[in-house]
């Protein structure tokens, strides 16, 4: 019987995932975002983001790789592919001041629409975007279908949790770190989301060199 639990698959995925969704990073934001509304306004807005993120992330750990089948892509390509999207967004969080030039459009037109970007853009895709689906989907690679449902579903549930709880209390958590703290824990985050696209980008291309080239490394004979 296949184990349904898989401790080190566990803490990996929970590290990315927390690494991609920095709930810290979105801290900002949100503040921004919901700028002049009620403590009672913010906390439902934030219910609302960690329930669409929820929601997201366990229909990409249950369905991921059936709609990779779809559009015929195999996993070791979508590995290399996700993995330097996933390093862009390191790098991005790296080189960025205090925001993406990108959120704070996202910023300026969440505004506009008052209570709508609670969904688009804060959920999707400032919270939870291709990063998080492509590493789901490629972790989920690794498990069996029961497993990676038990696994990668309660990693992504605390995840998803601590994001929620992170928005919030994202004033408080603000005035008791300050921007600078919250700038450097988002740099440490970058960090290692690099390093986890340089492990996906460098086993993609080693599986798929290996599923095309099956003799290339161990030889005819081997």
């Amino acid at each position: 019987m296949a184990e349904l639990f898989n401790q080190a698959i566990f803490f990996k995925f929970l590290g990315a995932a927390l690494a991609i969704f920095n709930p810290l990073y979105n801290i900002p934001i949100f503040l921004s975002m919901t700028n002049g509304f009620s403590q009672a306004e913010r906390r439902r807005i934030a219910i609302i983001v960690t329930i669409t993120i929820t929601v997201i992330a366990l229909i990409a750990v249950a369905t991921g790789e059936e709609i990779l089948a779809i559009f015929g892509i195999d996993v070791p390509s979508f590995r290399v592919a996700g993995g330097i999207i996933i390093f862009g967004i390191g790098m991005s969080m790296l080189n960025a001041e205090d925001r993406a030039q990108g959120d704070q459009v996202a910023v300026e037109e969440g505004k506009e629409r008052k209570m709508n970007f609670a969904v688009v853009p804060l959920a999707i895709p400032l919270t939870i975007g291709p990063g998080m689906i492509t590493t789901t989907i490629v972790f989920s690679h690794q498990l069996s279908d029961g497993a990676e449902l038990v696994t990668l579903g309660s990693a992504a549930l605390i995840a998803c949790g601590i994001v929620g709880l992170g928005l919030i209390f994202a004033h408080q958590i603000s005035r008791l770190l300050g921007m600078t703290m919250i700038s450097v824990i988002t740099r440490i985050m970058a960090i290692i989301l690099v390093a986890v696209s340089v492990e996906m980008v460098l086993t993609g291309i080693f599986d798929s060199i290996d599923a095309h080239y099956p003799h290339l490394f161990s030889g005819p004979d081997s």
